[in-house]
């Protein structure tokens, strides 16, 4: 087929950049992604073959029962045909989920591989849908912007679509297309969710998952798109990586960080939700308290609640209920030094005394 064939004028629109890409590397570009779909045929026919080989071993397994039960039968060993039996039913269970397995490789095979006619018509409806797109070279990516997304008045910003064109050899979700935010909103409680739908440039499509799979089987590159976008157009709050009820964050009561619902803190004392820095746990009852709630045990040191804390009855401090009953309130100390203090002053006058006595008698 001649390029002349094909005398359609593009160009790639990226923001304000235009570039314009000849017919000949848009061909050069649709014979790549047919390249990569012949590549995953044979890719599928290899999963088949494996799945086959599977069953295979499976009914070798069989048949090497059926002859260990006919020698069991032969001499009337019925424990050892009891063991078999067992071992032909467990084999039996499995048959059902191999063949299954088999009968979708199959089917994965029926896919028909698009002409490079096709697939240039497909990348020509792409850029006329999503006003141009771009081909990255470096990764042999082809990617395409959407217009500012904006949903239940968060605004999310465009992102760009981006088509690794290798990874149609596996059909692999982590590496198959990204969806990048070139002007990130993301989620105050986590910088990798730049959409409710969006984690770490990878999106959670849900159920169009298997469309956008197929789509992609069948060289439907400009479907692809359109798929991928309709998700991120679209909100959907039962799977969500962050709600947007919740993309701005829960604000942390003392340090105003902003975190997740799932990441914050209660406080039983003051009733306020707390980050992960700003509360602690009582030593005491295990509950949690912001800083502010707690007190130091003047005794050990350790992180007491209000209502753990107990009163010392001989000087009134607050101190903690173990502290208190091994006496350990520093009052005590303090006391002990000023009775032993006090032997000692009573020892020394009664030692004076006993010396004054002494010299008063040799005087005599």
């Amino acid at each position: 087929m001649s390029f002349n064939d094909w005398q359609v004028p593009f160009a790639i629109l990226r923001k304000d950049v235009t570039m314009c890409l000849s017919n000949k590397k848009l061909v050069q570009i649709a014979e790549a992604i047919r390249e990569q779909l012949q590549r995953l045929r044979i890719h599928r026919y290899g999963k088949l073959h494996e799945h086959m080989q599977i069953l295979t071993d499976y009914l070798v397994r069989l048949q090497n029962n059926q002859r260990k039960l006919n020698i069991c039968g032969t001499r009337a060993w019925n424990a050892a045909a009891t063991r078999i039996a067992k071992n032909i039913d467990v084999t039996l269970c499995d048959l059902p989920h191999l063949t299954q397995k088999i009968e979708q490789a199959i089917g994965t095979t029926k896919t028909q591989i698009p002409s490079l006619r096709d697939v240039y018509e497909e990348l020509i409806q792409a850029g006329e849908e999503f006003g141009g797109f771009r081909y990255i070279a470096e990764d042999r990516s082809l990617a395409v912007t959407t217009d500012p997304i904006e949903l239940e008045g968060v605004y999310l910003g465009e992102f760009e679509i981006q088509l690794h064109i290798p990874s149609l050899t596996e059909m692999q979700y982590n590496t198959l297309y990204s969806v990048v935010a070139l002007d990130p909103h993301p989620a105050g409680s986590n910088q990798c969710v730049t959409h409710p739908h969006v984690s770490d440039e990878k999106l959670c499509a849900g159920d169009a998952a298997a469309a956008i799979q197929q789509a992609l089987a069948n060289g439907r590159i400009c479907d692809l798109f359109q798929l991928v976008h309709a998700v991120l157009t679209n909100y959907n709050p039962e799977s969500p990586f962050v709600s947007l009820d919740e993309w701005e964050g829960i604000p942390c009561y003392d340090c105003g960080c902003s975190m997740h619902s799932d990441d914050r803190w209660f406080c039983n004392a003051c009733e306020s939700d707390f980050c992960e820095d700003c509360i602690s746990l009582c030593r005491q009852c295990d509950d949690a308290f912001c800083l502010n709630c707690l007190k130091e045990c003047p005794a050990c040191g350790d992180a007491t609640c209000a209502t753990c804390m107990t009163e010392c009855p001989n000087c009134g401090n607050q101190l903690c209920p173990t502290c208190l009953e091994d006496n350990q309130c520093p009052c005590i100390e303090e006391m002990e030094v000023e009775d032993e203090s006090e032997e000692n002053t009573t020892i020394s006058e009664n030692e004076q005394v006993r010396q004054s006595t002494a010299s008063a008698t040799e005087a005599a």
